[in-house]
């Protein structure tokens, strides 16, 4: 194997680590960019809890309201009621009564549950609170070692980069170019083995003269590429081509 093939596996392998330590930077940030959308939810459901608890305090005041204007209707009319002479008036006046003393025993029972429920969205909303409470801490907790991740695989990051321009320097710069076009199409595998007398990337059959040239490269010579995906081809020992 000539030493512009050796270099470029070395740049390959870099690249691989290269590329990996981007996937864990982006899986992490993903990981937390959802936990933070989990406890907005959590807070915009907090919201909305509150909200509710100061419309139900409104509602409640509505239906008090409707109790005591029921009672006072009822009064008038028990008080015109004393008053009348004829039968009909008077019982026109009874079904009146009877009508707004359901009217009072429906905003009654009306309040009554809205009381309960109040109540229960009372403990909900405490229960809410400490759940918001904690995922807030928790987030924050997650954030700062985020933040330690992050600049630990930074600092990883540069190290392979620094590593990276030391080897570009010891490869041609043709070869050079053909790698990182290659690269921007094929990563992380632009160089690959020619197993069993096929190409390693897109497992095409390679001809007899393409292994003849692969297995014959000395230095100076021109590298093999496969003549279907383009990606730079070796054999790393004679004994593994195949049969």
């Amino acid at each position: 194997m000539n030493n512009t093939l050796k270099r470029l596996l070395d740049l390959q392998n870099l690249d691989k680590e290269i590329i990996e330590i981007q996937r864990e930077k982006n899986n992490i940030i993903e990981k937390l960019r959802e936990e933070q959308m989990s406890y907005q939810k959590s807070a915009d459901d907090q919201f909305s809890l509150k909200e509710d608890k100061i419309q139900m305090e409104v509602d409640k005041k509505k239906l008090e309201l409707n109790i005591e204007d029921a009672e006072l209707k009822i009064k008038h009319l028990e008080e015109n009621q004393a008053l009348v002479k004829k039968n009909k008036e008077y019982q026109a006046l009874s079904k009146e009564i009877k009508e707004a003393l359901a009217a009072k025993e429906n905003a009654k029972e009306a309040l009554e549950n809205h009381i309960k429920q109040t109540e229960e969205n009372a403990v909900d909303l405490e229960k809410g609170k400490k759940q918001v409470d904690d995922i807030k801490q928790d987030l924050l907790k997650k954030a700062d070692e985020v933040k330690m991740q992050l600049l630990e695989l930074q600092g990883k990051f540069k190290r392979y980069k620094s590593i990276r321009n030391d080897i570009t320097k010891d490869i041609n710069d043709k070869y050079l170019s053909i790698y990182n076009n290659l690269y921007k199409k094929r990563a992380p595998r632009i160089i690959v083995q020619a197993n069993k007398s096929m190409c390693g990337g897109c497992h095409i059959s390679l001809p007899a003269q393409i292994i003849a040239d692969i297995m014959s490269l000395k230095e100076g010579d021109n590298l093999v590429m496969c003549e279907n995906c383009g990606r730079i081809l070796y054999i790393e020992n004679n004994e593994e081509l195949a049969e």
